[in-house]
């Protein structure tokens, strides 16, 4: 048998490839496995008919992600990183506990400096209006504004951990001068970003399976913090800007 043909034999189907796996990922589905090609961690080959095919190197890839997830919860983005070059994508992590608030399912949350990832779901904590501002040393006018112009969101009479971050951020630029109606640019970049998560996991949403379920909430998390984390790195490029020509402005003034 020549080369190619042996390789061709060795390929295996999606069904042969979970029961190879499964013994030691149980958890392991066929959409797993497809959310991890999409995020460049496996290349299968297609046939003529569009059927997936595995080769032996495929297998041991799958193996070597699926491993660091489960022991070192490595983010997608640098186990795919490390793999593309070379690297030993386990170099330099330590065997991990996850947080009693993460998951070592696909999709965690990216890492970097540029900008805190998104944190996860509210802690659960209700507030009335005048406990929000109370807690967030704002008044209670400026919560209303805040109300007002959809910048916060009242359930049942209550506000949750999300409208407290917002609440106290607001009372802070309301001392530069800046009021709730000024904010509401940031009420329409944020439904951008909202638009490019729901046209992201809209695909997953009519699947039933809880393992899809499962990925899409990851996927939306993971899709908002990069977003936030591009939006900060672009607001900071252009306000270095406005910095310099502040100082040019200083050093110009200072030698007259």
């Amino acid at each position: 048998m020549s080369k190619p043909e042996q390789q061709q034999t060795t390929r295996l189907g999606i069904g042969a490839l979970l029961r190879r796996l499964q013994p030691r990922f149980p958890d392991l589905s066929a959409s797993k496995v497809r959310f991890l090609e999409d995020q460049g961690l496996v290349h299968p080959q297609r046939t003529a008919s569009g059927y997936r095919k595995y080769s032996e190197e495929d297998v041991e890839r799958l193996e070597t992600v699926l491993s660091l997830q489960q022991e070192r919860y490595l983010p997608l983005r640098v186990i795919r990183d490390r793999l593309d070059r070379g690297l030993d994508p386990a170099a330099g992590s330590e065997r991990q506990v996850p947080d009693a608030t993460s998951s070592p399912s696909v999709g965690m949350q990216p890492s970097g400096d540029v900008a805190a990832p998104v944190a996860g779901p509210p802690s659960g904590r209700r507030y009335t209006l005048r406990e929000l501002a109370a807690r967030s040393s704002s008044e209670v006018p400026l919560v209303r504004e805040l109300l007002n112009h959809g910048l916060i969101v009242e359930r049942s009479g209550e506000f949750d951990d999300r409208a407290l971050a917002i609440a106290e951020a607001a009372g802070r630029l309301s001392g530069y001068g800046i009021e709730p109606r000024h904010l509401r640019v940031l009420r329409g970049a944020s439904e951008r970003i909202v638009a490019l998560v729901d046209g992201s996991v809209s695909p997953l949403r009519n699947r039933r399976d809880p393992e899809t379920r499962q990925i899409a909430v990851h996927r939306a998390r993971e899709i908002s913090s990069l977003c936030l984390s591009m939006m900060s790195a672009m607001v900071n490029a252009q306000v270095d800007g406005t910095v310099r020509g502040l100082e040019a402005q200083e050093r110009s003034g200072s030698t007259r």
